[in-house]
């Protein structure tokens, strides 16, 4: 508060808001990692998870923001999370960069079948596409609370 009294308002709202979206980015990656557990305890959904892995960072900066694993079916899936939508189809083909950095450091995920989501609050049905189009499963909030 002190510093509306030096620093341009503007300055400060600007910078108020891009603390909140990091803020709100962080709860929506730890929402969704939460919805998948909530899911996969129900049995219900298309991923059953055995393992909990939240997310992968390293100091390469390899970014993964949600790390579900099946050992039972040997599948894992690697997510990317945002809260703008129309980000999703760029930070798809960054995920997979980030894929390969996780696989050539986690070895015993070899063999294993390899799944990609994005995940957004919301995803309208031509952005849909245009992931899976890229290979990656599309899922919303309202698909990740579905029967909840």
């Amino acid at each position: 508060m002190s510093a509306i009294n030096f620093r341009p308002e503007a300055g400060l709202v600007d910078q108020a808001d891009d603390r909140l979206a990091q803020v709100e980015g962080h709860g929506l990656e730890r929402l969704a990692a939460q919805l998948y557990e909530e899911r996969s305890r129900r049995g219900i959904g298309d991923f059953s998870r055995t393992h909990r892995i939240d997310g992968y960072w390293d100091r390469k900066d390899t970014e993964i923001d949600l790390v579900a694993i099946n050992e039972d079916d040997r599948v894992v899936r690697f997510g990317t999370i945002k809260r703008n939508a129309m980000r999703l189809p760029s930070c798809v083909a960054t995920l997979q960069g980030n894929i390969e950095t996780f696989l050539a450091a986690q070895r015993r995920f070899t063999g294993w079948r390899v799944e990609r989501v994005a995940i957004a609050p919301r995803i309208d049905q031509t952005l849909r596409r245009e992931l899976e189009d890229q290979g990656a499963i599309a899922q919303d909030l309202t698909d990740l609370t579905l029967r909840l």
